[in-house]
């Protein structure tokens, strides 16, 4: 469920971040694009209604893009024959002006999200490498495979930059729109919010995958168990700042900041300004052909046919090879395999199971004894694993240390809150030692006991180590 909800939730960062840049400038400069004097309209509702839809359109032709490993050529081909497709639809419609702005809007939209979700596609790619290894396992095999690792840090550090890119493009938009008195509305300036919101959250993606690549090469792996907190502490320091921000920048604001230099004004006012007729460009002489070069300049016949043959030639090589570029795909054998096979439906029903565990998982209760999710804990769980292996205690002895295992598991995580830290180097009661109760003691006693002795725990002992640990956390 973790991972749906994370996949689906990268998606609508594609979706969210590529629509509401497009639609907010589209929205924006409607007043000027707009000429109602001459009957052109350019920004109507059959525009905004194309923008809204692609965007969605195409966060889901990448992920199928992804799925079946197209080559990046193919972003051509399609955005290519989608911008033809929609223009048949607006002629159709007889939306007469709508191509000129759909054709470089639409372009705009896709490769947007075309690089955004790039960065998603090698955080997926470097998951994939690391799904069979676990611990020390998986800190030996990065240490010999580690491209996927570097591809997608070297991501990461691009996508910063084109986030940071975007996130100026809005501002400029916004500030032209306001000196052009452009058309500002509420429902603008909700999609402004939305923006900046998912470049936050995009931010804070990019440092949770560069954490999973540096706690991989330690050898951990799923090292929060809990992500919709963290996710949730994002939501409040972005209202945080969106508040901070509509306290000081709206036009009535409640906190303001009066700058007035006189001084620097009264000297503008009264510099004169220069008035020059003359930018110092001369005109060029004029060519005469003939008389420079002679009433017999022309080339003769067979070199004009000649020309004329390699130019037609040239013409008809290069559409010939547009054409066939532009084509070919359509026929290839993984499309036909794509498309017989009902990839497509299998994927939409896919989507929709995935959207439906989405909402379940943002809106499911936390569980109060879930997995670990600190580093130290998890480093204890390898430690002890290591142990079973090497010991080769029997199949109910596992299971009960496993169980045990994920009870101090929980002591452990309750210690890096308190400031009591676990290192490797600890036995389970030199740890418990350092808390400093009857009850810590008790459970350190148990589980060595139960760590280093081949028979069972009794019942009631494990009862009592259960309870021990509940008692200590509940505190």
């Amino acid at each position: 469920m973790q991972q749906t909800f994370e996949r689906i939730f990268e998606r609508i960062l594609v979706f969210t971040i590529s629509t509401s840049i497009v639609l907010t400038a589209v929205g924006i400069f409607s007043t000027a694009l707009n000429n109602y004097e001459v009957e052109k309209v350019f920004i109507d509702f059959f525009v905004y209604i194309v923008l809204g839809t692609s965007g969605l359109i195409f966060s889901l032709v990448l992920q199928i893009f992804a799925l079946e490993k197209i080559k990046s050529a193919m972003h051509i081909v399609f955005i290519v024959f989608y911008e033809i497709a929609v223009l048949v639809i607006a002629a159709l419609f007889g939306e007469g002006y709508a191509p000129y702005i759909l054709i470089p809007a639409l372009l705009i939209e896709y490769f947007i999200g075309v690089g955004i979700n790039d960065m998603f596609i090698f955080h997926d790619r470097f998951l994939f490498e690391c799904e069979d290894y676990n611990g020390k396992d998986l800190e030996t095999y990065l240490f010999h495979n580690n491209l996927e690792a570097i591809d997608l840090t070297d991501k990461a550090k691009g996508q910063q930059t084109v986030l940071f890119g975007l996130s100026v493009a809005m501002f400029i938009i916004l500030v032209f729109g306001k000196l052009s008195e452009g058309y500002f509305n509420i429902f603008i300036d909700l999609l402004v919010v939305v923006f900046y919101l998912s470049i936050m959250l995009c931010y804070f993606t990019i440092g949770l995958f560069k954490n999973d690549v540096f706690y991989a090469f330690l050898g951990f792996k799923d090292y929060i168990a809990d992500k919709k907190r963290l996710l949730r502490s994002v939501f409040l320091i972005f209202l945080i700042a969106f508040g901070l921000a509509a306290l000081l920048s709206s036009n009535k604001a409640l906190i303001k900041i009066n700058y007035y230099l006189s001084e620097y004004t009264e000297q503008l006012e009264n510099k004169p300004v220069p008035q020059n007729d003359y930018f110092g460009f001369s005109p060029l002489p004029e060519m005469h052909l003939e008389e420079d070069f002679g009433g017999n300049g022309r080339p003769n016949l067979i070199l004009e046919l000649i020309f004329e043959f390699i130019k037609y030639a040239a013409i008809i090589l290069i559409g010939g090879a547009v054409l066939y570029f532009f084509i070919k795909p359509f026929f290839s054998r993984h499309w036909r395999i794509f498309w017989s096979e009902g990839k497509l439906i299998t994927f939409l029903r896919g989507v929709w199971e995935d959207i439906k565990t989405f909402f379940k998982f943002i809106f499911s209760k936390d569980n109060p004894n879930q997995a670990y999710s600190t580093v130290q804990a998890k480093s204890f769980h390898d430690t002890m694993m290591d142990f079973l292996k090497k010991a080769k205690r029997s199949k109910e002895k596992t299971a009960e240390i496993d169980r045990l295992t994920k009870q101090f598991m929980r002591l452990i995580d309750w210690g890096e809150a308190q400031k009591i830290h676990y290192r490797p180097n600890l036995a389970p009661a030199e740890y418990t030692a350092l808390i400093g109760s009857q009850n810590a003691e008790l459970a350190g006693q148990l589980f060595e006991k139960a760590l280093y002795d081949k028979n069972e725990l009794t019942a009631e002992e494990e009862k009592s180590f259960i309870e021990a640990i509940e008692a200590i956390i509940c505190v």
